[in-house]
């Protein structure tokens, strides 16, 4: 049996075919020129590098170009006894606390003696963001035990150190909020027993 051809059919079916062809042609070229059109936009992301200031703080890197942030003024430290305080930067909020050592006598006395009480302690104090094993940053509690950071809202983990064996002291995890400050008390073992 022999097919019968139209040639009317036969020209539809190349106009249609032509015409997904352009439309095609059409909708790649606008999908291209949108896409070169556009800039990218990428998120940066900076270093947990840090920088020591002068005062012995240390600032991290801040901002699009991820520069250092400036270091507080000269005036200012990391504890200023408990209060007004500066950090990385000006925030409202941070984490206050003391850094208290004991035992202090050699063998636990019962009642408890007194003069036995943990004593405050003068020691350096990194602070990192939780889980990172970068420094954010570093200062010291005065001689009442006592430090300030002014940070950012997150979780950090503080260590205190006093360069030799002992006293050993516990890291102390806190979570800082949007405003006001965590308190926490870094404990710190003489070794005494």
């Amino acid at each position: 049996m022999n097919a019968i051809i139209y040639p009317d059919m036969s020209r539809l079916a190349i106009k249609i075919f032509i015409l997904i062809i352009a439309l095609i042609a059409v909708t790649g070229s606008v999908f291209f020129y949108y896409q070169n059109r556009q800039p990218s936009i990428r998120p940066v992301a900076c270093t947990q590098e840090a920088k020591l200031c002068p005062d012995d703080s240390a600032v991290g890197r801040t901002g699009p170009n991820c520069e250092f942030a400036a270091c507080p003024p000269a005036s200012a430290t990391s504890t200023a006894g408990g209060s007004g305080g500066e950090g990385i930067l000006p925030y409202n909020s941070g984490v206050r606390g003391t850094v208290l050592l004991g035992p202090t006598c050699p063998v636990q006395r019962m009642p408890p003696d007194p003069a036995c009480a943990d004593k405050p302690y003068s020691a350096k104090i990194s602070v990192y963001r939780a889980g990172a094993s970068a420094l954010y940053a570093e200062g010291k509690s005065d001689e009442s035990g006592i430090f300030q950071f002014s940070l950012p809202p997150g979780s950090y983990t503080l260590k205190a150190t006093s360069g030799t064996v002992y006293p050993r002291c516990n890291p102390a995890d806190v979570t800082v909020w949007p405003s006001g400050y965590a308190t926490t008390t870094i404990s710190c073992d003489t070794g005494i027993r």
